[in-house]
């Protein structure tokens, strides 16, 4: 097995680890996700643009 191939198969499942991760804790904690999402909604309409 070629290495280049060994090794970008191992970061592709590592990724994909650390994607489903992150999506569990979204999914867990939807409540806080789509509070965090109108806070920085309504700051956008706040910041002025530079």
């Amino acid at each position: 097995m070629n290495k280049n191939l060994l090794r970008l198969l191992g970061l592709q499942v590592l990724g994909l680890g650390l994607v489903l991760s992150v999506l569990e804790f979204f999914i867990d904690n939807s409540w806080g996700v789509v509070l965090i999402g109108v806070v920085l909604f309504g700051l956008s309409f706040i910041v002025k643009q530079q």
